[in-house]
């Protein structure tokens, strides 16, 4: 098994944009865990209670 971890920006982008092929991922270089760090998900929960779209666009860049 593989361990991703996953920074605020990539759970951004995954959230943001449809994923194809994950499946053939997998298929390649085995199954996947995503791991989030504790730290990224204050992140996140920050950023969801912010009402400043331009500082949520800009962090996903």
């Amino acid at each position: 098994m593989v361990k991703v971890v996953c920074d605020t920006s990539f759970l951004m982008v995954l959230a943001s944009k449809k994923i194809k092929n994950i499946s053939s991922l997998e298929t390649e270089i085995g199954s996947l865990e995503f791991v989030v760090p504790d730290l990224v998900i204050e992140e996140l929960t920050k950023i969801s209670k912010t009402s400043d779209k331009k500082k949520v666009l800009h962090l996903m860049r």
